[in-house]
């Protein structure tokens, strides 16, 4: 039981550390594009971890060479898949929300700055933001 809280545990420290580096990828890689692969690639990953370390803290040794012949490895990977994605899918609306949070401005179709987000001027300048208009 305890090795399946402390890879309950790694789950989420390998989700949050998998978005932080999605984030990056997509920034320095794709300039801000949503790659939806990566998420895809993140899931398997994580579940892959999340497995393996769950038969290292159970005791049972697992190899590279012998993963094809480990039956059971699969069956957890599974069950590890399935731990993974509704976490991850929450995860991923978390940060969303974050993101749509901290975005500076509203921009139209046509790419056109339609107003600068207020609470972003309000954290910019640590006190609190009234404009001159409104």
């Amino acid at each position: 039981m305890a090795a399946l809280a402390l890879a309950l545990l790694l789950c989420v420290v390998s989700i949050a550390a998998s978005l932080w580096l999605k984030e990056q990828v997509e920034r320095v890689l794709f300039r801000w594009r949503s790659v939806p692969l990566l998420h895809a690639v993140n899931v398997v990953i994580i579940a892959a971890i999340v497995a393996d370390m769950y038969y290292r803290l159970s005791g049972i040794d697992v190899y590279l060479r012998d993963l094809a012949d480990i039956n059971g490895f699969w069956y957890v990977f599974a069950g590890a898949m399935q731990l993974v994605f509704p976490l991850y899918l929450f995860s991923c609306w978390l940060v969303a929300r974050r993101r749509g949070r901290e975005k500076k401005y509203t921009r139209s179709k046509d790419k056109k700055v339609l107003y600068i987000n207020e609470r972003y001027l309000a954290r910019r300048y640590r006190d609190d933001y009234r404009s001159k208009t409104s």
